[in-house]
């Protein structure tokens, strides 16, 4: 598989997908940290814990064993309902170490890495509707550390055509996302959610001038079939 290559910087190379729910194409690239940015759960069991358990028992976490890198950071989305669940992240320690995987991955849900001096963040929180994961209705905000490198959101801001749907004609990216990057310092946004978002580079202008980028790397379309490659960005 040939991927997209994004560059605009040295010394670490991401590979980004988001939005798989359920589908594990193979990564035959390698790289020093593959991100997850949500929306990993199989459609058909997205909403039973114990079955999301077994799939990641069973074929997730194998299919993380086949990544060339360094590093995997997962963040859930709304459609993660398991990751709602306080004691979801002992239970997938739990699998983690049985396949000797636990210092390769890292799950960030309001939480944060540094990796070779790069600061990540991972903040679930989205604006589907009433009843999904994450969602507005909990009272959920983007909140992240002030000093994040790279933030991590399953939503998308509102900028350029990232959050934007050609097929409903209707924009799905989030105003009050974008005002917390606007006043924060990171150097790059990397979310999905909204599949059929505009993939190119995005670029905000933070007020302290300096410039961030966003990509949205889901890799599905809206009906759910495998449309984008991963993204390839070098920070």
């Amino acid at each position: 598989m040939l991927y997209p290559f994004i560059y605009f910087g040295e010394s670490m190379k991401i590979i980004a997908i988001s939005d798989q729910h359920g589908n594990l194409e193979p990564i035959k690239d390698s790289c020093d940290v593959i991100v997850i940015a949500g929306d990993w759960s199989p459609l058909y069991c997205q909403s039973y814990y114990e079955e999301v358990l077994e799939w990641f028992n069973r074929e997730y976490v194998p299919w993380m064993k086949t990544l060339k890198t360094n590093h995997i950071i997962i963040i859930p989305g709304n459609h993660d309902f398991v990751s709602t669940f306080g004691f979801f992240e002992d239970d997938l320690n739990k699998i983690l170490k049985r396949y000797r995987i636990d210092k390769k991955v890292h799950y960030l849900c309001h939480s944060s890495i540094i990796i070779d001096g790069k600061k990540f963040y991972g903040n679930p929180n989205n604006e589907a509707p009433s009843g999904w994961a994450f969602s507005k209705q909990y009272n959920q905000v983007y909140k992240f550390d002030e000093d994040t490198d790279v933030l991590i959101t399953h939503q998308p801001p509102r900028v350029g055509d990232a959050g934007y749907v050609k097929k409903f004609k209707r924009e799905f990216g989030s105003k009050e996302l974008l005002n917390k990057i606007l006043d924060s310092n990171i150097e790059l946004n990397i979310c999905g959610h909204i599949h059929t978002g505009s993939h190119k580079e995005q670029v905000i202008v933070l007020n302290n001038n300096k410039v961030a980028s966003v990509y949205n790397v889901s890799i599905l379309d809206e009906d759910y079939n495998l449309a984008y490659n991963p993204t390839v960005i070098e920070i």
